[in-house]
């Protein structure tokens, strides 16, 4: 019996990448009018994070932390003391975590999360730093988790293991939905998870595992469970 219906977040609910660019012109603004000092901007920090790995390799799982801690050394590299530059490049995190949860959901989404949710307990699983709280989700969610809360991305199985935990469930009682066919489909799979992969037809990647449904849009999400229960129901 299916209890848990569990989502990968972006490019599953909605797209990522107008967001990110938002996100990070938001950010630039930002710096421009609050540390004029500052000799990089978001593009050329980029430069910095070879240095940065190599100095702190624990960073490469933890990408909030990665961010600020690149803004913090971008700000040190400009003449900035180490006592401001912690404080200011938190702050530019925040602008930046502000603007990066400002999303557009796929149209029929929320409908679709509306109708599971009176029906399963609801979570999110993402390699990404999206939060449900700041998403307005925490009403229709029982859980969200990171990679980085849980020390690796998918496709380690730390997220799905966290969240079988949380729910108190077996992995054949869930359902995990997303859009990569490896990150998401494979991934859980192996874990023993039920899966649905919403394909995008401009993406042409492709896993070694076979989703239990396939859908084209989010909005077919509910059909697709009751699918999956007929057969299941059907298998005995």
């Amino acid at each position: 019996m299916i209890q848990v219906i569990a989502f990968d977040l972006d490019d599953t609910l909605w797209a990522v990448k107008p967001i990110i660019i938002n996100a990070e012109e938001r950010l630039n603004n930002w710096l421009a009018a609050n540390v004029p000092q500052l000799k990089y901007d978001v593009s050329s920090m980029r430069e910095l994070r070879h240095d940065l790995l190599n100095a702190e390799p624990q960073l490469i799982n933890r990408i909030s932390e990665f961010r600020q801690r690149l803004m913090e050394r971008a700000m040190m590299l400009s003449d900035i003391n180490a006592q401001l530059s912690n404080v200011l490049s938190h702050q530019a995190m925040e602008i930046f975590l502000e603007a990066r949860n400002e999303i557009v959901f796929y149209d029929g989404a929320m409908d679709a999360i509306k109708q599971l949710s009176s029906r399963f307990t609801l979570g999110a699983l993402s390699n990404g730093n999206a939060d449900i709280k700041r998403l307005g989700l925490k009403d229709y969610f029982s859980f969200g988790f990171t990679a980085e809360e849980v020390g690796a991305p998918k496709p380690a199985p730390n997220l799905f293991n966290r969240a079988l935990e949380h729910a108190g469930c077996e992995p054949h009682q869930m359902v995990y939905v997303g859009d990569d066919p490896v990150l998401d489909v494979d991934s859980a799979n192996e874990r023993g998870l039920h899966t649905v992969w919403v394909k995008h037809p401009e993406k042409d990647k492709v896993g070694s595992t076979d989703p239990d449904e396939v859908i084209g849009h989010i909005r077919q999400l509910p059909a697709a469970i009751d699918q999956l229960i007929r057969k299941l129901n059907a298998a005995g």
